[in-house]
């Protein structure tokens, strides 16, 4: 009995293990894995159940991962938390699939935050928009390279760079539209005005001077663009000392380093170098106070906000992942082999001796000459062979690498042998030998460069050597003939294109005869008199090569590649439309508004310029101010309309509705 059972339990490992195989190549993974843990179990000790259980696991279970990460990252969360959960159950440890689970959550919650912050900004309030903000902060602190985070993000960015974002209720006083209508009128009465419509409190430094003065003529434009072209106009600078607090002072060097705030901010590189980063910041922003610690990658920098935004953006164009390809290479040697041996083989000599006396071991001597004949003469002749010998070879040699390699790097593949070859080297007498090794068999060198329009351009260098055959140098030295055929070309595909480089043809044709002399040429009976060998040889080399890009360039949008950098006096200032930074610091000519001044009045008598009262534009109460010239009508208009005296009447006047 208990021999039947030791027989039954050693019958019962094969078959279970074929059945686990069969239930696998069928698509029934839990059964299939429990089949071959169960012949485990009934075999322990061999080695082959192991480690084919092994190998099934962990191709299952690399094979799931991989997919898992692909629909990860395609958005579909649902299938990719199936295919962890399955490996979890194969492998319970398995460390990859613990970190997908990880991940799947957090880029749910991701999600889920993204599409809160995107209706908060959608409802346009100011609360709304700090709650957008500050859970998109949250998102790129956990996960930098979140796409919907960083597209919104972009998109809110732009709007506020189109409404003159501020931030709290400076942005929405900033946003508020005004038309103004001022004509040599003092500055510090036009900011009281506007001080007044909007709410805002402007605070002017002790060097501004009090009796400066200005024209502008805008009409339905935002509060932010009208004070921009009053302080450009005039020389003057702004910054903000409060929620609703500006303090106006003159643009000289000076003053812009007593006013202006600045902020230190660390940029964390994932991809480009510290130092080229830093380069490009220092050259296009003229940036001063900049940092760069190689050893973790990171750039600290301090300056203006603007100029923080602007370097934001450069990095971000620089920061970028470098391209990765995968290239499918397919090296085919097709080589065929005729060898043809047919005739006969005479006997190509005879050969004749002296045959001794009776005593064979007795010496041959002159008196024995005398008594030779045909008795005493040996005759030694060849034998005949007929040949019938043909021989067909037809060999294949594959490789078929996988290569994954970054962009404008180098990728060598060498697949055969490293032949020794020894150097006898002799110094004083005394010989010492030492080992160099020849690689022979298929190199392949590659080099890709991969393009904006998803194509690559692959620079390739094939090599094929086989040892033909070895060499005896006359001091006993090895050497080897090798023969090679090379190929080096560049070339240009799109991703998933094949190309087939062909025609590396070797073709020798060998014939050897063994014949006797003039019977042998005979057209008819030369194969009876003689024996041909014909020998056949001809290789050739194809090589296929597919790129598949794994990670490309994406080319940047407009909006992204192009952007106001501010006058080449102040990099990173304000330009000439909405959304910029601050006006140049130092010097700069007088300008007008930006907007046509209104038509000229007619030409009235000239009057005597003399001081007259007139009512403020902010609080309505009486000021000195010169008559303006005939023919000018200053004006002082809020958000509404007025309408003057008849010219050279005219005093300053508001109208607000």
């Amino acid at each position: 009995m208990l021999a039947l059972a030791v027989a039954l339990s050693a019958c019962a490992g094969p078959q279970t293990f074929k059945e686990g195989k069969a239930l696998l190549e069928q698509g029934h993974i839990e059964q299939g894995l429990a089949k071959l843990e169960e012949a485990v179990r009934q075999e322990p000790g061999n080695a082959e159940y192991r480690i084919g259980l092994l190998n099934r696991k962990a191709s299952i279970v690399n094979a799931f991962n991989g997919r898992a990460e692909q629909l990860r990252q395609q958005g579909n969360f649902a299938e990719a938390e199936k295919l962890s959960a399955q490996v979890l159950a194969i492998d319970p440890a398995n460390t990859v699939a613990q970190q997908g689970m990880q991940a799947i959550a957090l880029e749910q919650r991701h999600k889920e935050m993204v599409a809160g912050a995107e209706a908060s900004w959608r409802r346009a309030g100011e609360a709304d928009l700090a709650q957008a903000l500050d859970a998109l902060r949250v998102v790129l602190q956990e996960r930098p390279n979140q796409r919907d985070a960083l597209a919104l993000k972009s998109r809110i960015a732009d709007e506020q760079a189109k409404k003159g974002a501020g931030s709290g209720k400076l942005a929405a006083a900033y946003r508020k539209p005004v038309t103004l209508e001022f004509r040599d009128a003092p500055v510090r009465s036009v900011f009281d005005f506007l001080g007044k419509v909007s709410g805002l409190n402007f605070v002017f430094d002790r060097d501004v001077d009090p009796a400066l003065r200005t024209t502008i003529s805008v009409r339905n434009t935002s509060l932010e663009e009208a004070i921009r072209m009053l302080l450009s106009a005039n020389q003057l600078e702004q910054t903000v000392t409060g929620e609703r607090a500006i303090t106006i002072y003159p643009n000289t060097a000076q003053k812009v380093k007593d006013y202006q705030q600045l902020v230190v901010r660390s940029f964390y590189l994932t991809n480009a170098d510290a130092k080229t980063v830093s380069f490009s910041i220092k050259t296009l922003l003229k940036a001063k106070d900049i940092v760069t610690d190689d050893r973790l990658g990171i750039i600290m920098m301090r300056d203006t906000p603007e100029m923080i935004r602007m370097a934001e953006r450069i990095i971000a164009m620089q920061d970028m992942a470098d391209p990765e390809v995968m290239l499918e290479v397919e090296v085919l040697e097709v080589k065929r082999t005729r060898l043809m041996e047919l005739g006969i083989r005479w006997p190509d000599k005879a050969t004749l001796s002296l045959a001794s006396g009776g005593d064979t071991l007795a010496p041959l001597t002159v008196a024995s000459l005398g008594g030779i004949n045909r008795g005493r003469i040996n005759v030694a002749i060849g034998s005949a062979t007929i040949n019938a010998n043909q021989v067909d070879t037809d060999g294949n040699i594959l490789a078929n690498p996988r290569i994954r390699v970054r962009n404008k790097e180098k990728a060598k593949i060498h697949i055969g042998d490293r032949v020794p070859v020894i150097t006898v080297t002799t110094n004083n007498g005394v010989s010492s030998e030492s080992v160099n090794y020849l690689d022979v068999g298929l190199k392949l060198d590659v080099e890709p460069n991969v393009n904006l329009d998803d194509e690559v351009a692959i620079k390739i260098n094939l090599e094929v050597s086989t040892v033909v055959k070895e060499i005896i140098s006359k001091l006993g030295t090895q050497a080897y003939q090798i023969g090679a055929r090379t190929a080096g070309t560049v070339l240009r595909l799109k991703d998933g294109e094949t190309q087939v480089l062909a025609g590396l043809i070797s073709d020798e044709d060998r014939r050897s005869a063994d014949k006797l002399p003039g019977f042998g040429d005979l057209p008819v009976l030369k194969r009876l008199f003689g024996s041909q060998k014909d020998d056949t040889s001809r290789s050739e080399i194809v090589l296929s090569i597919t790129p598949r890009i794994l990670r490309g360039l994406r080319r940047p949008d407009l909006m992204t590649a192009q952007f106001d950098s501010g006058t080449e006096s102040n990099v990173g200032g304000r330009g000439p439309g909405p959304g910029g930074g601050s006006p140049a610091a130092g010097p700069q000519p007088a300008a007008q508004s930006p907007e046509a001044p209104p038509p000229a009045q007619p030409a009235q008598p000239s009057q005597p310029s003399q001081p007259e009262t007139v009512p403020s534009p902010m609080t309505g109460g009486d000021e000195a101010a010169p008559q303006p010239p005939a023919g000018d009508s200053p004006t002082g208009t809020g958000t509404g309309t007025g309408t003057g005296k008849p010219p050279g009447t005219d005093a300053p006047r508001k109208v607000i509705q």
